[in-house]
């Protein structure tokens, strides 16, 4: 609690079944008490034992008063442990129980603190209205130390209909233990999100507040198109019970899960000469989530390529997404907005060529990390967190997370762009765009900027629909906002732009093959031909979003547009190794999901990228 809000704060010590009285005053904060008895107390709970240390501070009070706040400086706190008697990890609850409110005050008026293991504080500024204080599973053989203070509601001391009343309630202080099943949706068939190091899982309001999720119950269904999410924490130290709200400010970034799945090919066309554009291709593509990978030998599936070649998979198999191989995972964690640069206040201040993945964050309504070269953005994101195997997000992974947005388990249409001219995270249009590459906001639908009447945040009405499921829990920026660059790498290149950037950090990058699960190589040869797609491997979303045609746009420029809503459609080719996704802000129409474009790998301004999180698989699996 801070020392300014002591001054109007009392104080109240209680503990394991002890009943006292308090006389409540106006201009005093803390409360002093005298304790009887000086005997330590074991309470059996099962597997484990709440141990009650020798000390004043951990029996009877027979007395309570307050004092004036120079006296009270110190805070005296209950101090207890837990100890677990076996060696099996083990499910406790901790609860406040039997409480007995006088006239003046009710339960809601009662606070509590709660330290523990003496460095993380559990500070909740609610009430104990659900009497649990701390919950969780403590490892077997382990022990948990707890300080524990209560007090009152600050305000009620200017009361004066408080004033010289007395206040009498029980506390028991109770440990049970609860053996709970971690939650898991049956339609996934064992990809449920994995949470490794670091990651928080958290269920997201309509209105944008983060709370920590409670992972034995729902939390997530995909059937519903409730993707999973979870947060990095700033201060890791800082902990939270299930339930409890995560301030904005403690996170330093958002993650979704998008659990391993096969598909069903509709596509597997090589395009190479420009063709007509057919609208009758966007439709729902058929999913399945499983562990296992499709096979050759099975009637109906097809052993994935991994590469450009078709193999033996033809239209009507169904194929495992390819993005789930490299890592053998049950899924992965994608960042939830383009990355940006922390701190930064101004769009220029985002526009960074470091490698400094202390400077990540990945949140709603922040500058889009831009002016970056292809090798400092894997270099940051492959520092990012290696040990959840972070790295920058790969042209297959893209394009994963659109084939499950366009599936039924997604919103199954075409993504709302992020217009926001600043290149601010998280932002939709407010009109659905009908055209694209035009300067000037007079063509309805192309309109772009920075205020409500033209741009909205993710946790609005209009925000959702730049989501990957139409609401808060999915992925957005993925059309519009920045270009983003992905993993996905000519092998023909020459030695300009991105083939230098990258390796002047990583010398052996492309002759080594512990780098291989990071990027998706492709093959095109011809110079200054970025529409032979016959290149594109089955799943990254490029060649599957056929047939192409060349468009020609309000600025009178002549772009490569695909079958599915227009989108801008460019392969890489040896001079522009590097694939973009997404499109960006000012693309109107042409920006999407299903937009692809090419780079040099150089630093620019528009350009930006993202962060993925690879999940090997569990113990069981």
């Amino acid at each position: 609690m801070k020392k300014e809000n002591k001054k109007k704060a009392i104080k109240v010590m209680a503990f394991l079944i002890s009943t006292f009285a308090i006389l409540l005053s106006v201009s005093y904060a803390f409360i002093n008490k005298r304790v009887v008895g000086n005997k330590q107390q074991v309470i059996d709970a099962g597997n484990l034992e709440l141990i009650l240390d020798e000390g004043e501070n951990n029996l009877l009070i027979e007395d309570a008063y307050p004092i004036a706040d120079e006296v009270g400086m110190i805070q005296e706190a209950f101090t207890f442990r837990i100890t677990n008697k076996t060696s099996m990890d083990t499910n406790y609850i901790l609860k406040l129980e039997d409480i007995t409110i006088g006239e003046v005050l009710a339960k809601e008026d009662v606070k509590y603190s709660l330290t523990k293991n003496k460095e993380t504080t559990i500070d909740f500024v609610s009430n104990i209205v659900d009497n649990v204080i701390d919950e969780g599973k403590i490892k077997g053989n382990a022990t948990i130390e707890y300080e524990l203070r209560l007090w009152l509601r600050e305000d009620l001391t200017s009361d004066a209909t408080v004033k010289g009343k007395s206040l009498r309630f029980r506390i028991n202080l109770k440990m049970s233990q609860k053996e709970e099943i971690v939650y898991k949706e049956s339609i996934l068939n064992g990809t449920d999100p994995v949470l490794s190091n670091n990651l928080i899982p958290v269920t997201i309001q309509e209105d944008g507040n983060v709370q920590k999720a409670n992972i034995y119950e729902e939390w997530y269904s995909y059937e519903d198109k409730l993707w999973a999410n979870a947060v990095v924490l700033l201060d890791k130290t800082k902990t939270y019970r299930e339930y409890e709200r995560i301030p904005e400010e403690n996170i330093e970034s958002y993650f979704v899960w998008i659990p391993k799945y096969r598909y069903q090919l509709w596509d597997t066309t090589a395009y190479f000469d420009n063709g007509t554009i057919n609208t009758t291709k966007p439709h729902s593509i058929p999913i399945q989530f499983g562990m296992e990978n499709t096979s050759d030998q099975i009637n109906g599936e097809c052993t994935t390529p991994m590469t450009s070649s078709n193999a033996s998979c033809k239209v009507g198999d169904f194929m495992t997404h390819p993005a789930f191989l490299d890592f053998d995972s049950t899924g992965f964690w994608v960042g939830k907005f383009e990355s940006g640069y922390k701190n930064a206040t101004t769009l220029e201040e985002a526009q960074v060529n470091s490698g400094d993945s202390t400077k990540l964050q990945i949140k709603p309504d922040v500058y889009s990390w831009r002016n970056i070269t292809v090798g400092n953005a894997f270099k940051v994101s492959y520092d990012y967190l290696r040990s959840n195997e972070s790295h920058m997000m790969k042209n297959t992974e893209w394009g994963a997370v659109a084939y499950l947005q366009h599936s039924k388990y997604g919103s199954s249409m075409s993504v709302r762009n992020n217009n926001n001219r600043s290149y601010k995270t998280g932002y939709a249009n407010v009109e659905e765009p009908n055209s694209a590459y035009n300067n000037g906001t007079s063509i309805p639908g192309n309109l772009n900027g920075t205020t409500p009447d033209v741009t909205r945040n993710y946790n609005t009405e209009t925000g959702y629909l730049a989501s990957t499921t139409g609401n808060i829990t999915g992925i957005y920026d993925m059309s519009g906002g920045s270009w983003e660059v992905v993993m996905g790498y000519n092998i023909k290149a020459s030695t300009i732009g991105g083939v230098s950037q990258i390796t002047l950090i990583y010398p052996d990058f492309f002759n080594n093959n512990n780098w291989k699960k990071y990027y998706n190589q492709y093959s095109n040869e011809i110079e200054n031909m970025a529409g032979q797609y016959k290149s594109g491997i089955l799943g990254d979303a490029t060649r599957e979003m056929g047939p192409f045609q060349y468009v020609k746009d309000p600025d009178n420029s002549t772009r490569r547009r695909s079958s599915w809503y227009y989108d801008v459609a460019s392969t890489m080719y040896p001079s522009h190794p590097w694939q973009l996704r997404g499109g960006y802000w000012l693309a109107g129409n042409a920006s999407g999901i299903f937009a692809f474009g090419t780079s040099q790998g150089s630093a620019d301004k528009g350009i930006s990228f993202r962060v993925v999180l690879a999940s090997e698989k569990t113990d069981g699996d």
